[in-house]
Order: structure tokens, then sequence, then C-alpha cells
């Protein structure tokens, strides 16, 4: 039986849902990431008037609670894509209600996602990849951790703590910086421009409303929820940078930049160092690391959160205009073009990530057009080096 839903916006949840809500973020570990907590949609909504919270109940009573954006022709994205790391319906033990029925009740008929955790087995059909997030266990303290790690990974952390000494003996001043710095603020995210522009991908820091959320995070007063900025600065020169999301213990990483000009002492990597030494002080119990196989990682992972990539299509003009493409991808991948073949998915990808980037129509145009002029650009100067 499907229960009952509604729809409400993020301003509109009731004390009783935000704290069952948190409740079961902190009991489950599917759903403990800042990114699915209610003030993170809370955040958005204030950028995005378009974010909403489907609330449903099964015949028990049990609830669950999904984030998202309601866009026309029946598609929906999760709340923040696509810079939220970690998508999911948030759902009370027992919940019994399949996803896929009880958002095409809602009228959601198209969902892809890039970051989804869960375990109903209606979704599987869905998904066409998977990706870990990797996990630092930091609930028994730095000492703990790190003695844990150095039995698996004993050359590697040796040579971090010489680089340590060595940054201290060949520089002046070394300081680790865990209090809000708007000046510090400014050089990462100038840093994340340089390297767009360097790279060629879209900027997704100069997205109005993403910068709206990046700032809205950095300036919530939340007690169980906040964005913490942590920096390592040399002689007084900032040379590594990171913003991430902290709640109820769980801390994500979300952005993270150095200056090269300090790259040959691994600044990134001591400012991780020293945010993971200071744990109980800045309350992390656990650090998400993210997605993605940064050979770093490897030496810091506890352990691994499966993350689902995929697209919910069911009704609606969204849903069917996808169902189009997707034939089109999947019937050009299956001719023997080699590398051309994937091409078309490729594209798609692309568009897709500036759509979620840029919801009206009149923008993703001159998105596009801009990201054909920024690798064309990119191609150049590397054929000129």
């Amino acid at each position: 039986m499907l229960g009952e839903h509604y729809i409400c916006k993020p301003d509109e949840l009731s004390a009783e849902d935000r704290q069952r809500w948190l409740a079961v973020q902190q009991a489950n570990p599917l759903w403990c990431s800042p990114f699915l907590h209610p003030q993170f949609a809370k955040i958005v909504y204030q950028a995005r008037p378009d974010t909403r919270i489907l609330i449903a109940k099964d015949q028990k009573g049990r609830r669950a609670w999904f984030a998202f954006h309601q866009l026309s022709g029946g598609l929906a994205r999760p709340v923040g894509a696509p810079i939220s790391d970690h998508q999911g319906m948030v759902q009370e033990p027992g919940f019994d209600i399949p996803i896929p029925e009880l958002f095409a009740a809602a009228g959601i008929g198209a969902l892809p996602f890039t970051a989804w955790s869960g375990t109903d087995a209606a979704m599987a059909a869905s998904y066409n990849g998977q990706e870990n997030t990797q996990l630092i266990d930091l609930s028994q303290g730095a000492e703990t951790y790190f003695a844990a790690q150095q039995k698996q990974h004993h050359k590697y952390f040796k040579k971090m703590r010489q680089r340590a000494r060595a940054v201290i003996r060949d520089h002046q001043s070394v300081e680790l910086v865990t209090k809000p710095d708007d000046e510090l603020l400014d050089v990462l995210f100038e840093w994340k421009h340089e390297q767009f522009t360097r790279t060629g991908k879209l900027d997704v820091l100069k997205v109005k409303w993403i910068r709206e959320v990046l700032l809205g995070c950095y300036a919530s007063t939340e007690p169980d929820f906040r964005a913490a900025l942590f920096g390592y600065r040399v002689d007084g020169k900032w040379a590594a940078a990171e913003l991430g999301l902290l709640a109820n213990g769980i801390y994500h990483a979300w952005i993270v930049a150095y200056d090269p000009e300090f790259s040959r002492v691994s600044p990134g990597l001591l400012l991780l160092h020293g945010v993971i030494e200071n744990c109980q002080q800045l309350g992390i119990n656990q650090m998400d690391l993210g997605r993605g196989h940064d050979h770093y990682k490897k030496y810091y992972t506890s352990s691994n959160l499966p993350l689902q990539t995929g697209c919910l299509l069911q009704s609606g003009s969204a849903a069917r205009q996808r169902k189009i493409v997707t034939a089109i991808c999947n019937g050009f991948a299956r001719l023997p073009l080699g590398k051309l073949g994937r091409l078309p998915s490729r594209l798609d990808g692309s568009l897709d990530y500036i759509a979620a980037c840029h919801p009206k129509r009149s923008d993703q145009f001159g998105a596009f057009s801009d990201g054909i002029a920024r690798k064309f650009r990119t191609k150049m100067q590397g054929n000129s080096s």
C-alpha cells in the first residue's frame, strides 16, 4: 500500500519531521551525510526556489524524506545537484513503500542522480554505475586512527612525518587555521577559478545559485550544520585551503585547492593531517574524502560507502525525452566505432551537467557555447606549449 505523501517547501518542514529526519541520520550511516541534512535543503532553497521536500508515510506511520528540485515535465534532481556529493531518500527503519512507486505518485517521472545512497531493490534497475566514497573513522580519536593506518602503510606515513618536519625546519612559520576567515575563502575560490580556467572545465563557482549555496553554508550558524573552512599557511602565505560541510560529527570535504608554489611540500596533505590531528577539538568523528580515485586516498581510507549513478525513468515528457536520448547513446555504443561510439554518451553527460547547473533553458545554450569556446582555448594553449 502506498500510504500518504505530500510535498512542501524546506522552510515549511515541521519540527517533528526535522527531529525524526535527524534521528535517522544519526542512526544510519547510509544517510548521515551533511548533504542529506534538512538544513542543507533549506539553504539551497534560498538560492533555488524550486527546492522541495517530499514527505511520505507508510501504512504503519514510518516516514521518509527526499529533498529535490521540482522541474518541468516531471523532471526532478536531488537537492543541490550537481554539487551535492551524497543523494538519497532518508527513511525510517522498516519504511516499505518502493521509491519508484512513491516518486511516480508524487509526479517525479525522471530523476538523474550521481551519488545515490540507499538499499531499495526497486531502484536497482535505474543504476548504471557505482563509485565509492572514502571514509575516515575518527570516532576513537586521531592517535588510534593513525596507529591503525600506519600498520598498513608504514612507509607512506613515515614519509609524511619527514615532510612535515622538513616544512617546519625550512620555513619560519607554519600554521593550521581552523576558524572562519573571509580572506582564506576568497583565496580558495580564486585558486579554483584558476584551476577551472586551466583545465577548460565549467566554473561552477561562477554559477550564481551555486555560489549563493556555498556562501549560505559558510554563513550558517546552526549548531548541528555548518560549513567548515580550514587553511594551511606557510611563512604568512596561504598554501592550501579546504571548505567542507560539518553536521553531527560528520565532515565532508567539498572544495579543496592549494597554491602551486608550495606543491613540493604537499600542502593539501599536510592540511589533511592537521585536521585529523585536531578532529576532537573540531567535533569531527568521521571524514568523507568524497568519490574519485585520487592516489592519496587509499592511505587514509578506513572504509568505503558505495554510491550509485543512474537515472530513474517513469512517465512524463522529461522521461520520454531521456529514454530517446538513452536509446540513441546505447545504439552508438554498440556500433564498431571505437571511441567515436562513446561520443554521444559523453556529449549527453556534458549537456546534463550543464542543465543541472543552469535550470533555465536559455542559460543552458549560453553555457554550452561557452564550454565549446573553453575546450578550444584549452586545446590551442596545449598545442602552443
